[in-house]
Formats: structure tokens, C-alpha cells, sequence
């Protein structure tokens, strides 16, 4: 008799848990994906009671996914790729830059066309001073029309036709533009190393694996406070106005203490799924039912970390392009010693000097030279050399960072690997365990199955995340 007593208490209290649920849900309008994420599968308890807690959701809006369908779905969403679109993109403009330099060793062809037309007469009245049977002493009258002795000599045409055609050729300027050249695949090189495929994949997949993981630990945690709310269900019920709920007189600190690690666990999974839908173009509401990963498997050893720790990393080759920026500017700044000297020709036709012939055609050498500039290029070249100095050493310590970095990195992935394998140890002695035990389906062994594997999960992240770290220090595909 005690017992069904038991029973039918435990029955009503949980009906009143359910009823104070929906009551809560139905005041907050911003509580709509609070009732999903509720009566979405977020671990073997949620799946096997939701009923007792919701409606249960269409199985339409349940998604199940795996992490490589997230990242091949990433991937195909350009949308949700700006990291990647950004990298094309320095890329692209790097590479147009060079094709820009690149075309300075080309001659220049130009044109110019001009028609003008003065308001005056461009020229110049020449007056005799003695005609025959004029009276000595006495001017010729040129006023008005000319008269014989007067003279319109047209300096400029009043209206005037310019059309030309130029071409130039740079002769020794070819050195500079040869180290320009230089400089601009040094760049290009420089944003393939810090955009390129490989590191703007091994980025994104990390972000991927980081989401997707916080994701499955935060639904293990909710299956955890919400076992945590079951057991003590038995104490006095409470009342509902939001999301946050106040607590009513009698209310233990037991209970509402479970339910605001209940409603914290909830915001969170409902968070993280919204964040992993924006990453594969999905709609923020979409459920989603993620599969357990296997375990990261690695076995990269030191002697290949050391190997690698200067050839494929993008700060070294940034470093290692700067020394060759740096050279080429040092090798620029001597060539101001240099004459300008440039071959050129053309085709002239005008008519604004009648004197002129209209159709010309010139070709030759142009040459130029500064003189003294009271000791601007010699600066330049100091300073250039000191630039270099700089780029040099610069190098030195950077190799030397990274190479500690590296080490530093394997260790600590070294030990996230122990942590890791040692974590599947101890999960899949606990599964032997939670299967020999009499009542595997109780409310304790769901709690300590769904916290050991909060722990694995954890451990994998940890392990995955040093793996990411290691393998962008080398410059290498994961």
C-alpha cells in the first residue's frame, strides 16, 4: 500500500513539473527553442522521456548529422565560408599586383589629340620702312586694311589640328622594375602561405570540430540536469512567470538550484545549435542530432615536427620573403646612382605653327640625371642596408620561436593524446560496467553514463584543439 502511495506521488509530481513547464514556455515568447531543445534527443534519457516533459517534436525538424557531413556541408556553402572567400580574395590581389609590376618592362604606347581655336590672331604685322615714291621720312600707312609694305606673318595658326603618337621604351629603369618584381611575388608568395588552401581549411575545420563537440557536451549536460531535476522531484513544487522562473515559499535550495543548472544547460544547447546551423547555411531552428565522432588518431613524432618546423610555416616564410623584400629595396635605392636613360619615338601631325611641317616622325634616346641632392640617395641606401639588417634578424628569431613553439605544442599534444586514450579506457570499462549492472535503464547509470562521456568528449576536444595548434605551426594539412 506504501508503495503505490509512492508511486502515484512520484506520478503527480512529475505531472505538476510538466504542467508548471508548459506554463513558463507559454509566457515567454522567446521560449519557443527552450521547449525544443527540451524535447530534442540530447541523450538517451531526453529520447526516452520526452513525453514526459513536451509534445515531442516532429521527427521532420530532427536532423541527424555527423561531424564530417558538417564540414562537407561547410564547405559547400560558400555563404558561410568569408574566412576562405577573404584568403581567394588577398590572393587574387597579390597576384594582380605582380602582373601589374610585371608589366613596367613593356614599352608605353600613347596618344594625344588636340583642336583649338583662338579668338585672336596669333601673329605678328611686319612693316617696310621705305617703299619706292615714298616721301622720305614718312611711314607707310598700315592701319586698316594692309597696305603694300605691311606684312601678316602668322606665328601660331588660329585654329589649331595636335595629334601624336609616342613610344618609350625604358632602358636602365628595367633594373628597378626587375627588383620591383621581386618584391611583388615576395608578397604573393607571403598571402599563399597566410591564406592559402591548406591553412584556411585546417582553420575552419578546427572552428567546426570546436562547435560540434561544445555542442555534444552541452547535450550531455542537459541530460544531466535534467536527471538532476527528475531526483529531486519529490520536493515542493514551484511556479513559473519566464524562462529565469522565481522561486515560491517553500521552494528548497536543492531544487532551484537543479533548475537554474537546467535552464542554463538549455540556453546553451540552444546557443550552439543555432551557431553549428549559421556554419552549414541551415535554418537557426533546425534540430540537430549529432553522432558520436570516433577519436582523433595521430601519430606524428617529434623528429617530423623538427623536420618541418621551418619549411611549411607561415610566419617563417613571411620572415623569409621580408629578407628578399628587403634585398631587392637595398639593390633599388643604389640603382638612383643610375642615369635614366629611355629609347623613344613617335608621329606628329599639326597645324599650329605654319612654319613647321604638319607630319614629323622623331625617334631617339632620352637621358636624365640628378646632379646633387644633397645627400638624399646615399640616406636611402643606409637605410635600405639597415632595413635589410633588420629583415635578417628578424628571420633568426623567428625560426627560433617557431621551433620552441612547435616543441611546446607537441608536448602539450603529446599529453592530450594520453589524456584522450586513457579517457576511452576508462568509457569503455564504464560501458562493461553500466551493461552488468541490475537496472542499466536507471535514472543513476543514465546520470554517470551521460557524465562519463561529457568527460571523453571533452578529452578528444582537448586533443583535437593541440593537434589543430601543431599542425598551423606547421604549415601543414591536417
Amino acid at each position: 500500500m506504501l508503495e503505490k502511495v509512492g508511486a502515484h506521488r512520484h506520478f503527480w509530481i512529475a505531472a505538476v513539473v510538466a504542467m508548471t513547464l508548459r506554463i513558463a514556455l507559454a509566457q515567454d515568447p522567446h521560449s519557443s527553442s527552450l521547449q525544443n531543445t527540451l524535447t530534442v534527443p540530447a541523450g538517451e534519457f531526453t529520447a526516452s522521456t520526452a513525453g514526459a516533459w513536451e509534445t515531442p517534436v516532429s521527427p521532420s525538424r530532427v536532423r541527424q548529422i555527423t561531424l564530417e557531413q558538417v564540414k562537407q556541408q561547410q564547405s559547400a556553402n560558400r555563404a558561410a565560408s568569408p574566412l576562405l572567400r577573404l584568403g581567394q580574395l588577398s590572393i587574387e590581389a597579390a597576384k594582380q599586383h605582380r602582373l601589374g609590376v610585371q608589366a613596367d618592362y613593356f614599352p608605353k604606347f600613347g596618344a594625344t589629340f588636340a583642336n583649338l581655336h583662338f579668338t585672336d590672331f596669333l601673329g605678328k604685322i611686319v612693316k617696310v620702312r621705305r617703299l619706292p615714291g615714298q616721301p622720305p621720312g614718312q611711314p607707310p600707312n598700315c592701319t586698316g586694311t594692309p597696305a603694300f609694305g605691311c606684312f601678316a606673318v602668322p606665328l601660331f595658326s588660329q585654329n589649331q589640328t595636335i595629334a601624336y603618337l609616342t613610344f618609350v621604351q625604358p632602358i636602365t629603369p628595367l633594373l628597378m622594375v626587375h627588383q620591383a618584381v621581386r618584391i611583388a611575388q615576395a608578397d604573393e608568395r607571403i598571402a599563399m602561405a597566410k591564406a592559402g588552401v591548406a591553412v584556411t581549411k585546417n582553420m575552419r575545420d578546427a572552428e567546426i570540430e570546436e562547435t560540434y563537440f561544445k555542442l555534444l557536451i552541452a547535450q550531455r549536460r542537459l541530460t544531466c540536469a535534467e536527471l538532476k531535476f527528475r531526483t529531486t522531484g519529490n520536493k515542493p513544487e514551484y511556479a513559473a512567470t519566464s524562462v529565469e522562473q522565481v522561486r515560491v515559499p517553500g521552494e528548497d535550495a536543492e531544487l532551484a538550484e537543479a533548475r537554474k543548472v537546467l535552464m542554463t544547460a538549455s540556453a546553451n544547447v540552444r546557443e550552439l545549435t543555432a551557431a553549428l546551423n549559421r556554419m552549414m547555411a541551415w535554418p537557426e531552428g533546425t534540430e540537430l542530432e549529432l553522432a558520436s565522432p570516433d577519436p582523433l588518431v595521430e601519430n606524428i613524432s617529434l623528429d617530423e615536427v623538427a623536420v618541418k618546423s621551418v619549411t611549411g610555416n607561415p610566419d617563417v616564410i613571411e620572415a623569409e620573403e621580408t629578407v628578399v623584400k628587403a634585398r631587392a629595396a637595398s639593390a633599388i635605392s643604389k640603382l638612383a646612382y643610375v642615369p635614366t636613360v629611355a629609347a623613344v619615338s613617335g608621329y606628329l601631325f599639326q597645324n599650329a605653327i605654319p612654319s613647321v611641317p604638319s607630319n614629323v616622325g622623331y625617334g631617339g634616346v632620352v637621358a636624365s640625371y640628378t646632379l646633387f641632392d644633397f645627400g638624399k640617395r646615399e640616406s636611402a641606401v643606409k637605410e635600405a642596408r639597415a632595413q635589410l639588417g633588420m629583415a635578417e634578424l628578424a628571420l633568426q628569431l623567428t625560426k627560433a620561436k617557431v621551433a620552441a613553439n612547435l616543441r611546446k605544442s607537441y608536448f602539450e599534444l603529446e599529453r592530450s593524446r594520453q589524456l584522450s586514450q586513457v579517457g576511452q579506457k576508462m568509457w569503455s570499462s564504464a560501458v562493461l560496467v553500466m551493461k552488468a549492472s541490475r537496472n542499466p535503464e536507471s535514472i543513476e547509470v543514465k546520470a554517470a553514463r551521460a557524465e562519463m562521456e561529457v568527460e571523453m568528449f571533452e578529452a578528444d576536444l582537448a586533443h583535437r584543439q593541440a593537434y589543430a595548434r601543431l599542425t598551423a605551426l606547421m604549415g601543414a594539412q591536417r
